[in-house]
């Protein structure tokens, strides 16, 4: 009788425990911490106190991977797997969505499965890795830091511009963690769209050097597309901006945006852990990426028409975010609180404006630098609108922010009635 209770007790101890699921690695895979590549381990805190340029310039001797866990979270709502890369710095998202935040220098993207000729990571000996690398040490570090939720928690990120491989990989992984993706060649995201489908991916780049193939495509379309519903094909969205010098730097601010924007669309509300909540083309938003203007169309993704290349935002804030950074060259430009584009005699002050968080509850003053001619300025964060002033200086004192990412922008409305769009300048606070 005892023996059959303890064989009784030991099978209903292995079924309510969870069974490793090793389908999410494969043989190039270490299962330990001591086999991983230099850099993986033992786990390195990255703490509120480190400045973002000191762990840059310490990762340019030694790369490693960092774990950032946010001050006074007891559970992380979410994963930001981020490059260390010449960006702002990416604590700022963590603290604002309560995420845990795993930054990877960029040699280390041969160990994520994609092999950067300049890193010379190959040297080392290891075969070039895949996506699991991540998910196994969010198993280890749940295990170090007493946080069991880094084992199974919904992912964002942005491991630069080779996501389309990154995001089919950890989709055909852990297909159930992926909130958004951002950051990949345009050439290669029309492969992954069994995984856009249900995966919202953002990207983007500087050049605008495709305007002439913009413009034999609003040709080849003529009149054919005219009130005819034209929605994304899928949860994809590509922008540019026309021209700035770097596209990592300008281009940081509207992907944290834009997945912020997915954050909300699919985590709970109520914060409390659960599955993702399902996004669709039809839930969302819709712009063009075609025209070169500095007022882009956008319209529910329901009512779409005419557009000869829609991409998909996931709200109506994101589609004004989208209508503003897409601006070609616009004449009104954001500076305070924040510079909307900024730079400086090396890459690292370059960007699209990205505050340190500010405080909540404190009044700031949103000021625009205006050059075209326009009876009134109208400022807005996404699609809410602050107020609007008449004549110059254009500027709007008082303004408080609820907590959160927020992008500021300035609209000119003519005298004619068209409008222009400044590009978006992204104020965070807490």
């Amino acid at each position: 009788m005892r023996v059959l209770f303890a064989l009784t007790l030991v099978a209903t101890v292995l079924t309510l425990s969870p069974a490793r699921d090793d389908t999410k690695y494969d043989k190039t895979v270490p299962a330990a911490e001591k086999d991983y590549p230099p850099g993986w381990f033992p786990i390195t805190k990255l703490t509120a106190d480190e400045t973002w340029q000191g762990v840059r310039d310490a990762d340019k001797e030694e790369p490693k991977v960092r774990l950032y866990l946010p001050p006074g979270v007891k559970a992380c709502r979410g994963v930001f797997l981020c490059f260390q890369f010449h960006s702002a710095d990416p604590r700022h998202c963590a603290d604002l969505w309560d995420f845990a935040l795993v930054t990877v220098p960029w040699p280390m993207e041969y160990d994520i499965g994609v092999n950067d000729k300049r890193s010379g990571r190959v040297k080392l000996g290891h075969p070039a890795g895949n996506t699991g690398y991540l998910l196994r040490y969010l198993e280890f570090a749940a295990k170090e830091t007493n946080h069991p939720e880094l084992a199974t928690a919904p992912i964002v990120g942005w491991l630069m511009q080779n996501g389309a491989a990154h995001v089919k990989d950890l989709y055909d992984r852990a297909p159930d963690r992926l909130i958004a993706w951002s950051d990949g060649w345009p050439n290669r995201m029309a492969a992954i769209s069994a995984v856009t489908d249900k995966v919202p991916f953002v990207y983007a780049w500087e050049l605008g050097g495709d305007v002439k193939e913009r413009e034999a495509a609003r040709a080849a379309a003529g009149d054919s597309l005219k009130n005819k519903p034209t929605p994304a094909p899928t949860l994809t969205c590509r922008a540019t901006t026309y021209g700035f010098k770097h596209g990592v730097y300008s281009k940081y601010g509207f992907f944290a945006c834009y997945l912020d924007r997915c954050i909300k669309a699919r985590l709970p509300a109520d914060g409390k852990p659960g599955p993702l909540l399902p996004v669709s083309v039809d839930s969302g938003w819709a712009s063009d990426f075609n025209p070169v203007t500095e007022w882009v169309p956008i319209a529910p993704a329901k009512e779409a028409r005419g557009m000869v290349s829609p991409v998909w935002l996931p709200d109506e804030y994101m589609a004004w975010v989208y209508r503003a950074y897409h601006s070609a060259k616009p004449d009104l430009k954001v500076v305070a609180p924040v510079t909307e584009y900024r730079t400086g005699k090396d890459r690292d002050d370059c960007g699209l404006g990205y505050s340190p968080i500010a405080k909540a509850g404190g009044a700031v003053k949103v000021v625009a630098a205006v050059k075209g001619e326009y009876k009134s300025v109208e400022f807005r964060d996404g699609d809410k609108v602050l107020g609007s002033v008449a004549a110059a200086p254009y500027e709007l004192d008082g303004v408080k922010f609820a907590p959160g990412l927020h992008a500021l922008i300035a609209v000119g409305v003519r005298a004619d009635g068209t409008r222009a769009s400044s590009h978006p300048a992204f104020y965070a606070v807490k």
